[in-house]
């Protein structure tokens, strides 16, 4: 489905043919009366010099010619020709170098778009962008792609021909983001070139679809601030995973972001995924101490980490003692059975 959409197949045919359709609608225009006036000619005699003149067929001349008639009829006669074989190269451009193909595969690709829902988008092919994409579509997920760099979409063609659903557009503009079906997407990821533009697609992103979860990069520690109220659910800074993975390498043996490459690695833990699991109204672990919650004998779980529903830090491995609070978020490493298992618990 890799194909660069900027408008849809009835605009693109338009504009390919605007300018010869209106030149030759021009020309007989002026042909029509311009008999009329300086011939003298009925509607019907002008129409049908007209025709003849401009299909050059031949035919003899209704009544003899002005000098002023001759002169116009020649003028008439090139441009005609002109306008002639410039329609004829767009024609044979259109459909020779393969413009018709590339339009019916846009016109299937907006159809597959509409029928999308809960599927990713991704603002931006850049280093970051490329890798996302690449483990989404890895993982058997459905990936809409935006774009606008030239050299980059054509690279798009090229490597994941029919895998990925690809937008030739600015993420920035709401026709796009519509477009890429952001009102029926489950999450967006932009990691655009500056936070400006960034920011930008947060706040067009949530205004669209406010139950859009966005995960953003960040390159100024200093915009987090912004891009939180802006309605981001997930800030990545750069500088941020730097530090801790350079801090968690010089304090310890071994580190959280090590596992993570390791498991995901090994062919025998594709199946298992980080995942957060929130707590909610109804749940039975609300008001209970980890140990109490049973929750490795209940989900064959172990928590790892949870952001408490008071905190934005992620508070590694909790301990037995530890109170579960409504909206805490447990951080676990398990299946999807498992992971469900716990979810359902943590709904009541």
């Amino acid at each position: 489905m890799n194909q660069c959409m900027k408008s849809n197949p009835k605009s693109l045919i338009w504009k390919q043919f605007f300018v010869p359709i209106t030149a030759i609608i021009l020309i007989l225009i002026v042909g029509f009366f311009g008999y009329i006036l300086i011939e003298g000619y009925s509607p019907l005699d002008s129409l049908f010099m007209l025709v003849i003149t401009f299909s050059t067929i031949g035919y003899e001349e209704v009544h003899p010619l002005s000098p002023e008639g001759r002169a116009f009829t020649i003028i008439l006669i090139i441009s005609g020709f002109t306008v002639g074989v410039y329609a004829i190269g767009k024609l044979s451009s259109f459909f020779m170098e393969g413009e018709l193909s590339k339009l019916l595969k846009i016109k299937r690709m907006n159809a597959s778009l509409e029928n999308l829902k809960g599927h990713y988008i991704i603002c931006g092919y850049g280093k970051t962008g490329k890798r996302v994409t690449e483990e989404l579509l890895r993982k058997g997920h459905t990936v809409v792609l935006i774009e606008s760099n030239s050299e980059r979409n054509e690279k798009l063609k090229e490597i994941y021909d029919k895998k990925l659903i690809h937008i030739d557009g600015d993420a920035t503009n709401d026709d796009v983001l519509l477009q890429a079906g952001v009102e029926r997407a489950k999450i967006l990821i932009s990691v655009l070139t500056t936070d400006a533009e960034n920011l930008f697609v947060t706040l067009s992103a949530k205004d669209l679809n406010k139950n859009i979860k966005v995960i953003t990069r960040v390159e100024d520690a200093s915009s987090t601030a912004k891009f939180k109220k802006a309605g981001t659910d997930f800030i990545i800074s750069q500088i941020d995973i730097a530090t801790d993975r350079i801090i968690s390498l010089a304090t310890s043996s071994t580190d959280l972001f090590s596992f993570v490459e390791f498991a995901d690695e090994k062919e025998e833990l594709k199946d298992y995924k980080f995942k957060l699991v929130e707590i909610r109204t109804g749940s039975d672990m609300i008001g209970k101490t980890y140990r109490d919650a049973n929750i490795p004998q209940r989900t064959n779980l172990i928590v790892i980490g949870c952001y408490q529903s008071s905190s934005s830090n992620l508070q590694v491995n909790p301990k037995a003692d530890d109170m579960i609070n409504l909206g805490d978020r447990l951080l676990v490493f398990g299946t999807d059975e498992e992971i469900t298992r716990l979810r359902k618990i943590g709904k009541g």
